[in-house]
């Protein structure tokens, strides 16, 4: 044991087309939204579920970022959970008060080619997060403080010889029995599927759905946990002379009546894509897409029509009335209560004045008073969207340092209304806190030298559904 307290103390501080396309016809409905019931947490406050990414020689070398807004120091457990039969012990760390603790999670797991975590703290004021290094990018996903019995990822690409794309499906199980899982895709090329994939207790399986569905523009996966829970996340890559870019994006758990997407943007060069699935067997869902400005403006909504098992793909360029808005936050809501699965793509070609790269991020269910934004680099801005037909929110957003937190900006957001802030001013490293009077959602975009980043940010709060916000 003394050489793995070594080793902890060393590693301290080291997101086609109308096939799939909206039916935006004219509808006459009168149907009641019904809320969907935010899931109860699996374990206790302060246990997170990281999916996690490749060792240190893989496409997506993965470290964890413990983020400890409270004044004093706390106590992590990292228990490392691997793609082998192997067991590696757990590791406690230290997490700094008021300021970020990076641990290298691949160097926890020598040898192992695909690694994630359970980590575990007695301290609310902890978040964690996951970093993610490889040859086409970075990138940062939330870990997560909930499991589930049918996860989606929106959207992939397995063009490996002519667009340099790669995705892999990562699942993982934290809990002592296995789990069984049926898995479908529906691309471009045509449906596929495995039926009856058995992922083992506190292990990751991943599946590389380049093999699986080979030469696919558009892959949308749904897993369906026949037996058991798992969380996961898609790693994509893409690596051409025009795209180049890394993009590891949390599996979208269950899916809402009501979710938010912080940021959509339709700047010159960014093309972004709107993704809504339709889990349901036998019920057509009927979405609108609301837009929510600064309050600047006033949009209509875009409506449509998803059919059971299907995607519709809203390619946001084309949408002629969203050109003028730069910038704004979507609300999806399902008019006829049928639980959808919303995220966002965004991909930024070479040869633009902005940095290339590909990001993607699932819609937003939750809401909360209290949320933590870590940001990097000197390209940052942070999203924050009140969903509530009618209640006002005071917003502060508080820097935490080591000297402790102090409010660097407040101002009130009006029901249904978005704004944006830039990060630049924070300085490289910020971790940021936005507290609210009325339940907000937080989103962040990271913009570095050569790769582009979007996620949420990590709720420190009791949250609430966003259906349920009044």
């Amino acid at each position: 044991m003394g050489a793995l307290r070594l080793l902890a103390i060393a590693i301290i501080g080291g997101l086609v087309t109308l096939g799939v396309f909206a039916d935006q016809r004219e509808r006459d409905l009168d149907v009641p939204v019904v809320p969907t019931v935010l899931g109860t947490p699996d374990a206790a406050v302060g246990t997170w579920f990281c999916t996690g990414g490749s060792g240190a020689l893989g496409v997506a070398s993965v470290g964890l970022d413990l983020i400890n807004v409270g004044d004093e120091p706390a106590t992590v457990e990292i228990i490392p959970v691997r793609d082998d039969d192997i067991v590696d012990d757990r590791v406690e760390v230290v997490a700094v008060a008021s300021d970020r603790t990076v641990v290298n999670l691949a160097e926890l797991a020598p040898d192992a080619a695909w690694v994630g975590a359970i980590v575990e703290t007695g301290s609310a004021e902890i978040v964690v997060e996951q970093t993610f290094d490889g040859l086409s990018g970075t990138d940062r996903a939330p870990c997560a403080t909930n499991t589930a019995s049918i996860l989606f990822a929106a959207d992939g690409a397995t063009r490996r010889l002519s667009d340099g794309e790669e995705m892999t499906l990562l699942l993982m199980n934290p809990f002592r029995e296995d789990a069984v899982a049926d898995i479908s895709f529906d691309a471009d090329t045509g449906p596929d599927s495995r039926e009856a994939v058995v992922v083992p207790a506190r292990r990751i399986l991943a599946i590389d759905v380049t093999e699986e569905v080979t030469v696919a523009s558009r892959v949308h996966t749904t897993v369906n946990v026949v037996s058991g829970r798992l969380v996961g996340h898609r790693v994509q890559v893409r690596n051409s002379p025009i795209l180049r870019g890394l993009a590891v994006t949390p599996l979208t758990q269950r899916g809402a009546v009501v979710s938010v997407l912080p940021s959509v943007r339709t700047d010159l060069g960014l093309f972004d894509r709107i993704h809504v699935t339709n889990p349901s067997v036998d019920e057509v869902a009927e979405v609108d897409l609301e837009i929510v400005t600064d309050g600047s403006v006033t949009l209509d909504p875009v409506e449509l029509t998803v059919r059971p098992g299907r995607t519709v793909v809203v390619d946001v360029a084309t949408e002629s009335r969203l050109a003028t808005t730069r910038e704004f936050s979507v609300v999806a809501r399902s008019l006829t209560g049928v639980p959808v699965a919303v995220a966002l793509e965004r991909r930024v070609a070479t040869g633009n004045e902005t940095v290339p790269g590909t990001s993607a991020l699932p819609a937003v269910d939750s809401a909360a008073t209290r949320w933590v934004a870590a940001l990097d680099g000197d390209q940052a801005t942070i999203q924050i969207v009140n969903p509530s037909a009618e209640a006002i929110a005071t917003v502060e957003l508080l820097s935490v340092t080591p000297a402790g937190a102090t409010v660097v900006q407040s101002f009130e957001l009006g029901a249904g209304r978005s704004q944006v802030i830039d990060g630049a001013a924070f300085g490289q490293r910020a971790v940021i806190v936005v507290e609210a009077s009325a339940p907000v959602v937080v989103g962040r975009e990271i913009v570095g030298l050569t790769s582009r980043q979007m996620q949420s940010a990590v709720l420190l709060g009791d949250p609430v559904s966003v259906a349920q916000v009044p």
